[in-house]
């Protein structure tokens, strides 16, 4: 049976395999194995609520038990130490006696977007990237939210990755950040999930950085999604949220927001109090969750919604007598 369910320590090896195999790199998620343990045994303190600060980790498991994709919730951003972006903002430059007036775009660094909930770590097996498991794995999240809703803020981002190079180097980063980190992008990214992001603070300018006086190329990159995560922003900007004018400090890559009570797909979840297994042919998708905290589980079943009960096309893989939250596979904005 596919599922998704909350990280377990058994998880690491399978997780290893998978952010080597992904071409797009997570900045919320280290490579080194002994920090990789620490944001699985941090995630599980916010499963068993020793933790409202932990960002929540859910792994996509295949019907062999191997780890397929891993995804991730932070409760709200930037609860432990600012969370930080660039604000791209206008500056007017202009002079009377020449007749000249321009607006310059600039970028501020910014901590504005703190305290609110973010959709993080998202990693699918390359294999599995137009299948239905990204849908399933998205908005897994989502069902985990409703199931959980005063633990979460009332407005939410994700933050896109942004434009990166085949070697794995942003063309910002090249431009802005490794002037004042001395630095190249993996070293300091990779430096940043170690150590924690007020290294942002301590060693990127306070003062705006002016879009004209980067390189073309770095111009070109600001608030651009990187071609592999075309499929999440369209998904992002389905479910209501939109492009905002924060990029990332980085990659410059852009992020998305929107309510939590506006998103298409949280509108749509609705609970049951069963689920039962029939052979009547119904033939509708649905994503079904279970369980709160450590327990929950969240599947892919075909069927039909009656009243307050869902038949299920065949067997149920979850527990048919305890109650559930539902949502359509197919829901129009």
């Amino acid at each position: 049976m596919w599922q998704v369910r909350p990280i377990q320590d058994d998880d690491l090896p399978g997780l290893e395999a998978l952010l080597q195999a992904n071409s797009l790199r997570l900045s919320t998620l280290s490579t080194d194995r002994g920090k990789l343990e620490e944001s699985i045994a941090s995630a599980r303190r916010g499963f068993s609520g020793q933790s409202e600060l932990a960002t929540l980790l859910f792994v996509l498991q295949d019907g062999e038990g191997r780890q397929r994709g891993i995804c991730g919730i932070q409760p709200r951003a930037g609860a432990d130490e600012p969370f930080y972006s660039y604000r791209i903002d206008e500056l007017i430059h202009a002079s009377r006696h020449l007749g000249i007036h321009q607006r310059q775009s600039v970028l501020y660094l910014s901590h504005e977007l703190t305290g609110l909930t973010s959709l993080c770590s998202f990693a699918l097996h390359p294999a599995l990237r137009d299948t239905g498991s990204f849908d399933l794995l998205a908005r897994s999240r989502l069902l985990y939210i409703a199931a959980h809703r005063p633990a979460f803020a009332d407005e939410l981002i994700c933050e896109v990755q942004g434009i990166w190079d085949e070697a794995g180097e942003s063309v910002f980063w090249r431009s802005v950040g490794e002037l004042f980190f001395g630095l190249d992008f993996i070293t300091a990214d990779e430096q940043c999930a170690l150590h924690g992001k007020t290294m942002i603070a301590e060693l990127l300018p306070a003062y705006p950085v002016y879009n004209t006086l980067l390189a073309e190329e770095a111009q070109q990159a600001v608030a651009r999604p990187h071609p592999g995560a075309v499929r999440t922003t369209e998904w992002l900007e389905r479910e209501g949220l939109e492009k905002t004018r924060f990029v990332d400090p980085f990659d410059a890559g852009p992020t998305w927001r929107g309510r939590l009570d506006r998103m298409t797909s949280l509108r749509a979840i609705r609970p049951v109090s069963r689920l039962v297994s029939d052979a009547s042919g119904a033939d509708t998708g649905w994503l079904v969750s279970q369980g709160s905290g450590e327990d929950f589980r969240c599947v892919s079943l075909r069927g039909e919604l009656r009243d307050d009960v869902l038949y299920c096309n065949g067997p149920c893989p979850l527990d048919g007598e305890a109650p559930a939250l539902v949502l359509p596979q197919e829901v129009q904005p």
